[in-house]
């Protein structure tokens, strides 16, 4: 029989004995005080495991049963009936899985914080204690929270203040409770073991030792919560108001997309009656880096979000299939920066203005004067209607009123099936004009651009047969066009969350806000992580400016300057680089408590691999799960990973390249562009000459990223003699 238990987490493997609490021995008084209350919730979820897998093996037998029926049936609608019961099976089966690991990240960790609060209402006079974590476990006797939702309002007191506090509130149901925080203990719980305890006291050192064993335990993972050590300001953006557009600068590692994760977890579980996960939508940078994140929001009890590049988020909304194709033709920089800018959404409006007065003029029927004249009527009285709609409306307005004067007896049915004949053929005309990538070729030839620019276009829009080919910086502007023909009432969003947007251009964004509902939006970027050329955004004052003018709400402004990732020496290497070679109003990164070992600076002769294989076996051996062997560009980590490839039963370690789009531990070969957001437990950052990088804007960013995706191990590869490193270095000094 088919069994679904290998995609569950292996800690189920281990329930039975670590449900088994006869050997602890509690190494203090405090782990002997603690104790109690973890092995009490241990055994309930252990309970409801038993509940769960239990029920998973049943829907396992059914399906097998099921598979045995499909086998059997003779017809082929009957074996299409079949399938699709199969098919159910195997959903509730996917579901139950879900519930499974959910429940079994409880059972490894039930919680990671504990507050005593005592109420200036009090009737009793003792304080309320409360355990914090990321799923909230109900005692079934008494009703009672023996874990609370670290989304609660109440939760709110563990993450805003240090230690114990006095005169503290926070918005319950009833209103606002003010009082005393007495306590603020931390936990660091594994396997249903007590690992660590810190009682953090304000201005102690306890919290600092609690946030440094969370971020060294960082080592070969993807992307996982960070609901155990949320700061002060990452908290203040996650609990943020709802209809509040929200912009972050966060330097590397500060925490952005994490952040963006748990501030929609929070949404969902706060604002349930009003947002889905299934109707939200978050913008990421590449394949990669949908797998990387993969595992957050379902960790958080968050499933079913669509997370998108822009890329394909595009092409879904234009209804494109594969059909429409990104072109080969060369691109220039100067004519890309420009069709992202700001000036050029200007340039669509005017267009859409001029389309729609040459639709209106040329409408191939006798009515034309009604329907137009109902048309801009229908512009003053209902702004918000789109285009479509509004010719479709004042095209039945004019025809409805030809029929009421043509009300005779006979002729009534003969022009009543004439009149049907024309209105159709008007929709007709209008769908034909409004096909958008014909619409937006046209725009190229009525001189609304410079005819270097059509020239330039029009080469990349290119029709052949069924394909139709475009260059990537012309997928924003004709989704704005479909937009504002088509409207957005079919496209909208409960939130939108937009990572790494410094490498957006304005009319991506501009389409992003439009589909948020409510001004739901959050986006995340860093300006010097920008790699991507030509560099739409060189400050966020006019992305605020955008995100007022679509989302019609003033914008809340965060700067993140702490990071959390990388050692304190990787990121002063890290500054050295990145100081007097950046604009000077960029506020540096500062790394947060955490020490490692010093940058190396490896010298090869020539061609020499040998060293670089020597350096990975090094860091695998010594506990690295990740290591990624960064390039400047993809021809250069296509031809290092071959090099690397032949010597996989020596490294003894699995070597990917970056075009599977997969996260994955061992060896990892792939260009800094695919690399952004990511992390790795060691880089090895290849060929920092004179030769490949140069003290350009841009090679400074490649650098700046590659050397920032480093979690505790970092590498760099020169030849020897050459001086470009020592040069970009010193001019720090």
């Amino acid at each position: 029989m088919q069994t679904f238990s290998k995609y569950l987490n292996p800690i189920y493997k281990d329930i039975d004995s670590i449900d088994d609490f006869s050997s602890v021995k509690p190494a203090d008084a405090l782990e002997k005080e603690e104790y109690p209350h973890l092995e009490k919730i241990t055994h309930i979820t252990k309970h409801r495991l038993d509940f769960l897998i239990d029920q998973l093996h049943k829907l396992e037998a059914d399906l097998e049963h099921q598979a045995e029926i499909v086998a059997m049936e003779g017809s082929l609608e009957e074996r299409k009936e079949s399938k699709s019961v199969y098919n159910k099976i195997l959903e509730k089966i996917s579901l139950q899985v879900d519930k499974i690991d959910l429940e079994l990240s409880t059972f490894d960790s039930p919680y990671f914080g504990k507050i005593s609060f005592l109420s200036y209402d009090s009737r009793t006079g003792k304080p309320l204690q409360l355990y914090i974590g990321k799923n909230a476990v109900i005692d079934n006797d008494t009703h009672l929270p023996l874990v609370t939702d670290w989304r609660s309002p109440i939760a709110n007191l563990y993450y805003e203040n240090s230690g114990p506090t006095e005169d503290v509130s926070f918005i319950a149901p009833v209103g606002e409770r003010r009082g005393d925080l007495l306590q603020k203990r931390q936990f660091q719980i594994s396997r249903a073991r007590i690992k660590g305890i810190y009682d953090a006291k304000s201005g102690n050192s306890a919290a600092d030792e609690f946030l440094l064993s969370q971020l060294t335990e960082r080592i070969g993972k993807k992307l996982q919560d960070i609901v155990a050590t949320i700061q002060v300001q990452q908290n203040e953006i996650i609990r943020g108001k709802i209809n509040q557009p929200i912009l972050m600068q966060g330097v590397a590692g500060s925490g952005k997309t994490t952040i963006l994760l748990h501030r929609l977890a929070y949404l969902f579980y706060t604002y349930k009656e009003s947002i889905s996960s299934e109707n939200s939508l978050i913008i990421a940078p590449n394949q990669m880096f949908i797998d990387y994140v993969s595992d957050v929001l379902p960790n958080l009890g968050i499933s079913k979000v669509n997370t998108e590049t822009y890329l394909f988020w595009a092409k879904k909304l234009l209804g494109w299939d594969n059909y429409y194709t990104l072109s080969n033709q060369d691109e220039n920089l100067e004519f890309k920066l420009y069709k992202g800018s700001v000036e050029f959404i200007d340039v669509l409006d005017k267009y859409i203005s001029h389309f729609e007065e040459e639709v209106l003029s040329n409408i191939p029927s006798k009515e034309k004067d009604v329907i137009r004249r109902r048309y801009y009527e229908l512009v003053e009285e209902f702004p918000d209607l789109d285009m479509a709609q509004r010719l479709e409306l004042a095209t039945g307005y004019a025809y409805a009123q030809k029929q009421f004067r043509k009300m005779t007896t006979d002729p009534f049915k003969r022009e009543l099936v004439d009149s049907n004949t024309e209105q159709t053929a008007v929709l007709r005309y209008f769908r034909s004009k409004c096909n958008i990538y014909n619409l937006y070729r046209n725009m190229y030839k009525f001189g609304f651009v410079s005819s270097d620019l059509s020239k330039y276009s029009l080469k990349g829009l290119t029709v052949n047969g069924r394909l139709h080919n475009y260059r990537v910086e012309d997928l924003a502007p004709m989704a704005y066009l479909h937009m504002r023909i088509n409207g957005i009432k079919d496209s909208m969003y409960d939130y939108v969350m937009v990572d790494e947007a410094q490498d957006l251009s304005y009319v991506q964004l501009a389409t992003l806000i439009k589909v948020a509902r409510g001004g739901n939006i959050t986006i995340a970027g860093d300006l010097a992580q920008s790699i991507i050329p030509p560099f739409y955004i060189k400050e966020w004052g006019s992305v605020e400016e955008i995100i007022k003018k679509y989302a019609h709400k003033t914008v809340e402004f965060h700067e993140l300057l702490k990071c959390y990732r990388t050692t304190i020496e990787i990121m002063d290497f890290a500054k050295k680089i990145l100081k007097n070679n950046f604009v000077s109003s960029y506020k540096s990164p500062e790394a947060v408590l955490r020490h490692g070992d010093d940058v190396n600076i490896l010298e090869l002769n020539g061609n020499d691999i040998e060293p670089v294989i020597m350096k990975i076996k090094k860091y695998l051996n010594h506990g690295a799960v990740s290591c990624a062997v960064l390039c400047k560009d993809r021809d250069r980590a296509d031809a290092m990973f071959d090099i690397l490839k032949k010597h996989e039963k020596s490294i003894k370690a699995n070597i990917s390249s970056y075009t599977e789009k997969n996260y994955q531990s061992g060896v990892l070969v792939l260009p800094i562009e695919s690399a952004k957001g990511l992390e790795f437990d060691a880089v090895i950052l290849m060929d920092v000459n004179s030769d490949v990088y140069s003290k350009d804007l841009l090679d400074i960013k490649l650098l700046y990223v590659g050397i920032t995706r480093a979690l505790h191990n970092l590498t760099v590869i020169k030849n020897k003699g050459d001086k470009l490193l020592n040069e970009l270095l010193c001019k720090a000094h």
